[in-house]
């Protein structure tokens, strides 16, 4: 958009080049050719438009009570083209730009203006109204309509909410186009055949020879242009066909010997009007002493929607010429030039208008960035509104017949028949709904029937695309392998399920459908009252942090054969069993297989709101129904409005009892994050095992030697060329089987063998390993600093971030650090980035007190010479850590 300065010096440049252009002979001809083209097509915008505005004028006032004052009328209607087009030339940030009383609030003015005339019938008694009476009310009517919808666009402009007005479902107003169409095709038969046409019913009038005869060639006229439109372009087709409607009209009449006089009294012609009123006796029209005001409040229901349908389709045509001209516009300030266009015209007793966008499209192709051709259209229109006869009493009816067939052509089977290709089936039922409510009842009702359907179709819909949908993550939590490959064995006792957008009423029941769908229990396992959870310590005061003790239901969790059971699954639905008994014993060491749920997450992250109805239709049934077979149901990311409606729902337990202790048997917990709500699932499936995480319980010694043992314990073996046997208690098939598994260290009932050059002893471990203590808070290395080699977590925890500033630099949209993942005890901090030879890609800062052993690369190279059996356990500890990785990466949905 130009400012004020940039629109001085634009003007002054161009004065400059013409000066320029008149000093130099060869400019002055490109100068003179420049004003040539911009006049011829002025003109050619002026021929294209003209019929159309008469045409519309006849629209606007179809009813039979106007015919004796069209021809004023008309002028009318010329006079507030002229304005339209005088102030987009003067004020649109699109020099080509061509405006004028536009079709999309045609109807509406229309039907104000026939809801005004029965309304003074009906008020009058008799059947007639006072012509003053008439005139006063419906012009001054429209006019005021006219300038208040254009103070509503400026404050919407001004605002900056134009994307509002774009809420208008798009298939109703593709019915209410279509049936601009279908009233311009009957507006266009009244006119032909000389009968009141004012819908369906009325139609029948039309079967006689006489109207038959004269409607025939305006309807074949008009379809003939809009076939030979359809199949070719060319913007002389138009101006052409119309021109020789004129040239074969008259030729008739030259060639039959018929007078223009006999030809409108055949009906083939308007009459001459009675006076010939000038543009200064047509505004003594507006007498507000003759203004019925209770006919004027009866409008602004139609007024309503005119606005509406008037913001939505200025949009329209702002989207098609920002299209054609591949420049991004401004929609709220070309909003604001199509109000102040609408503004000065109701002001002047005009009506509602906007871009004509094909003509400004033409303008725009033929190359003429000038505000020329917008002048030359204004001045031609005017001098039309100041001639001293009536245009329609020497034009043949026909010509505007066949110009409104063409609109009604364009705009029925534009929306009728090719919409259906561009929208969904539903979509397009709703604009036939609108199109036919519209003709059966009236404007009004067809719309708000179309908003009611479309809203409906809506609501359906959403219903049917999922707002729900299972999803496969894991926490970021890097653990020791042997505590990942059990939660890769266990990890589908874990549902998590993804919700999306507003849950409301409508939702509640695909929800219920998904819970009962993906829930595994064992088949023969009675259900029991909900489960107990109680507080390990006090919360913090947000309840969504309060971290919680779970006691496992049911059965005894605390041994690893609960996931090796063999009994019979099933969904909570009993639409389907897993038979994990009947499976072949290979699959068995699948990474993953159905194990019964233990626990239920639902991640809010997506979603927009939830209603009430949802709320106690769908999450407290979903909380009563997991209670029942001892399932904790989990809630992740809640928004605050959410919480407060779960927490008035008595479906989260109180803070206040939570974070003294309560021992309410509860079933419900809740995290900000489904990261920490994974996290938390994890370690009690690892607590299951009879795996506790000693970062949690044990204390960092000085030496570090517990540490080392710890190590030790956690290197994979290697298989050794010489070696003790240390214990046998099966035979050589067991062996084999348990080999299977290659998991890198033998189970206790297994042959188990140690290779006394692989030990990674104290003396060892005292040379190549560097103990470091981190206190919480203390960083253990920074993103971009050098890799110098890798990290062992003996105890404690580390968090690997993205810091807030390089977060923030990605892009709009991201907001402080970004936590990656958390290594634990046993986990590996910068093996990708050792192996890449790159720097550190993160920042890594210990989140509790951290022993760190520490491998740098050229001790792990000296290591590879002096002590090539241990160097290979760090070798392949290393490699495992990134096939683990990979591997979890392509079951989980992170």
């Amino acid at each position: 958009m130009m400012t004020t300065h940039e629109k001085e010096s634009s003007f002054l440049l161009s004065t400059t080049e013409e000066n320029n252009a008149q000093d130099d002979p060869s400019s002055l001809a490109s100068w003179k050719d420049q004003i040539v083209r911009t006049t011829l097509y002025g003109v050619m915008n002026t021929v294209i438009l003209v019929p159309l505005m008469i045409s519309f004028a006849q629209i606007i006032f179809r009813d039979s009570a106007f015919r004796p004052y069209m021809s004023e009328l008309i002028k009318l209607v010329m006079t507030s083209a002229a304005i339209h087009q005088f102030c987009f030339t003067l004020k649109s940030s699109l020099s080509f730009a061509v405006g004028q009383v536009q079709d999309a609030g045609l109807i509406f003015l229309s039907a104000m203006a026939t809801s005004i005339v029965n309304g003074l019938e009906k008020s009058s008694g008799i059947g007639k109204v006072e012509p003053q009476r008439l005139l006063a009310t419906t012009l001054l009517t429209l006019a005021a309509s006219t300038a208040l919808l254009g103070i509503a666009l400026i404050i919407t402009g001004k605002l900056k909410l134009a994307s509002f007005v774009q809420y208008l479902p798009m298939p109703v107003v593709g019915g209410y186009l279509a049936f601009i169409g279908f009233y311009c095709l009957e507006a266009g038969l009244s006119m032909m055949s000389g009968q009141v046409i004012n819908g369906i019913i009325d139609w029948p009038k039309l079967l006689n020879a006489e109207s038959l005869i004269l409607i025939a060639p305006g309807l074949l006229s008009g379809i003939a242009i809009f076939f030979v439109l359809s199949r070719y372009e060319h913007v002389m087709i138009l101006p052409t066909s119309m021109a020789s409607i004129l040239v074969i009209f008259y030729l008739s009449l030259a060639l039959t010997g018929t007078s223009l006089e006999q030809a409108r009294l055949k009906g083939w012609v308007s009459p001459l009007p009675a006076t010939s009123a000038s543009i200064f006796d047509i505004y003594q029209m507006f007498d507000y002493h003759y203004v019925d005001t209770s006919q004027t409040m009866t409008q602004i229901p139609t007024w309503i929607a005119m606005y509406f349908v008037v913001a939505f389709s200025s949009s329209l045509d702002v989207a098609a010429i920002e299209m054609a001209l591949g420049t991004p516009l401004d929609y709220n300030h070309e909003l604001q030039i199509v109000g102040w266009s609408n503004l000065i015209s109701g002001i002047a007793g005009g009506f509602t208008g906007s871009y004509i966008f094909s003509q400004t499209i033409f303008t725009l192709r033929a190359n003429l960035q000038s505000r020329l051709v917008g002048t030359v259209v204004c001045g031609f229109e005017l001098i039309l509104v100041l001639c001293p006869f009536s245009i329609i009493a020497y034009v043949p009816k026909v010509f505007f017949g066949a110009l409104q067939t063409l609109i009604a052509a364009d705009l029925m089977v534009e929306y009728m028949w090719h919409a259906r290709h561009k929208m969904l089936l539903q979509e397009y039922i709703v604009v036939w709904l609108t199109f036919m409510m519209t003709c059966v009842y009236d404007l009004k009702f067809g719309i708000i029937a179309g908003i009611i359907v479309a809203g409906f179709n809506f609501i359906y819909s959403y219903i049917t695309v999922s707002t729900v949908r299972r999803v496969m993550k894991r926490s970021h939590v890097e653990r020791d392998l042997r505590e990942r490959e059990l939660l890769q064995r266990t990890h589908l006792a874990i549902v998590t399920l993804e919700l999306d957008g507003f849950l409301f009423f409508g939702s509640s029941v695909k929800i219920m459908e998904e819970v009962r769908r993906h829930v595994l229990v064992n088949a023969s396992e009675p259900t029991v009252a909900p489960i107990m959870c109680s507080p390990a310590f006090p919360t913090n005061g947000s309840f969504l942090t309060t971290v919680f003790q779970y006691e496992p239901p049911l059965i005894s969790m605390r041994n690893a054969s609960t996931f090796e059971t063999t009994d019979d699954l099933r969904t909570l639905d009993d639409h389907e069993e897993y038979n994990t008994c009947s499976q072949p014993k290979m699959y068995d060491q699948l990474a993953m297989r159905p194990v019964r749920t233990r626990f239920f997450i639902l991640d809010f992250e997506r979603v927009r709101g939830v209603d009430a109805t949802a709320i106690r239709s769908c999450i407290k049934a979903t909380k009563q129904l997991l209670a029942q077979h001892g399932i904790l149901l989990i809630f992740a990311s809640l928004q605050h409005d959410v919480e407060q409606l779960l927490h008035a729902h008595d479906i989260l337990d109180d803070e206040y009892e939570v974070a003294f202790g309560s021992t309410k048997r509860v079933s419900t917990l809740a995290f900000d994050t489904l990261d920490k709500a994974l996290e938390w699932c994890e370690d009690e499936l690892l607590a299951e095992q009879g795996v506790i995480p000693l970062s949690e319980v044990a204390e960092i010694e000085n030496d570090g030697r517990c540490a080392i043992q710890l190590l030790d314990t956690l290197l994979p073996k290697v298989t050794p060329k010489h070696s003790v046997k240390v214990e046998a208690s099966k035979s050589t098939s067991d062996s084999s089987e348990t080999d299977e598994e290659d998991q890198g260290q033998i189970k206790e009932d297994s042959v188990q063998e140690v290779n006394l050059s692989a030990i990674l002893t104290q003396d060892i471990a005292a040379y190549y390993i560097e103990s470091r203590h981190h206190v919480a808070g203390e960083q253990v290395y920074q993103v971009g600093s050098p890799v110098d080699g890798i990290y062992f977590i003996g105890l404690g925890k580390v968090d690997v971030f993205l810091p807030s500033k390089l977060h923030e630099s990605m892009g709009p949209g991201f907001r402080g650090k970004r936590r990656i993942q958390r290594v634990c005890q046993g986990g590996i901090l910068g093996v990708a980035e050792m192996m890449l030879h790159k720097r550190y890609q993160f920042t890594a800062e210990a989140k509790a007190d951290t022993l760190l052993l520490f491998l740098s690369k050229v001790k792990f190279e000296e290591m590879k010479i002096r002590h090539p059996t241990i160097a290979s356990r760090f070798q392949q500890a290393m490699m495992q850590t990134l096939a683990r990785t990979v591997l979890e990466a392509n079951i989980a949905d992170n």
